[in-house]
């Protein structure tokens, strides 16, 4: 279902396809309160995610932290760095930290060079019974932050 299109007089067409109407178009949005580009976030940015109760998968999903991590992006980028997504973010030292600025950074290149999130490795397997592509682990699932999440119970241990 087209949720928003523009129609351009050369005959070209934008449109914003949503089957599960999740998304919005929004024209000149308010931008001040999104947090730094997932792509170009720095330590000093990661820094401010790593604080409080709140499990890191949660604080990865916060636009006001760290701006363009949706759900798939938030499960690979965990999964890469090995770390638990119902971990609490102020647990995470800054070697964690670093370790999960550095792999989101390499899940957001790959999703642009690859064609999207859905590319990711974790991606194919996150379902019901899904297997951990590293190890081969079964998927755990649950909710965390509202959204459901995958991970492994092997290599993202608590």
């Amino acid at each position: 279902m087209d949720r928003f299109a523009l129609n351009f007089e050369d005959g070209g067409r934008l449109a914003l396809r949503d089957k599960r109407r999740l998304s919005r178009a929004v024209l000149d949005p308010d931008l001040s309160r999104l947090g730094p580009d997932a792509a170009e976030a720095t330590r000093v940015d990661f820094g401010r995610l790593g604080q409080g109760a709140t499990p890191v998968k949660a604080r990865l999903l916060d636009q006001s932290r760290i701006a363009g991590v949706g759900n798939l992006l938030a499960d690979e980028t965990l999964w890469r760095a090995r770390i638990d997504p119902r971990r609490p973010a102020g647990e995470l030292a800054d070697e964690d930290l670093d370790v999960l600025r550095r792999a989101l950074r390499a899940a957001t290149r790959d999703a642009i060079r690859k064609g999207g999130v859905h590319t990711g490795d974790l991606i194919a397997e996150r379902r019901r019974g899904g297997r951990c592509p590293r190890c081969g682990a079964t998927l755990e699932r649950a909710k965390v932050g509202g959204r459901t999440t995958f991970w492994c119970p092997a290599d993202q241990a608590a």
